[in-house]
């Protein structure tokens, strides 16, 4: 298993001044547990098909990580 981060950028609020106009750009990082970076391309088709975001990259974070538990039972 490896962990890969997905960097996607977004516009974000737009301001107008004469004769001058500025967007900021928002960036967001999100990490996956996967076998392989295919397998993140397939989870991140949301962000994909999304018009107003760009996936800046993908990046392997961490290769050959041990997965103790999924998913933690409340007690």
């Amino acid at each position: 298993m490896n962990v890969y981060r997905v960097v996607v950028e977004r516009d974000g609020a737009t301001t107008k001044e004469p004769g001058k106009t500025s967007t900021d750009i928002n960036r967001e990082s999100l990490y996956y547990g996967a076998e392989s970076i295919e397998d993140v391309w397939h989870a991140i088709r949301f962000w994909r098909d999304d018009p107003e975001a760009t996936i800046v990259g993908i990046i392997l974070e961490h290769d050959h990580i041990t997965m103790l538990a999924a998913v933690k039972e409340p007690k």
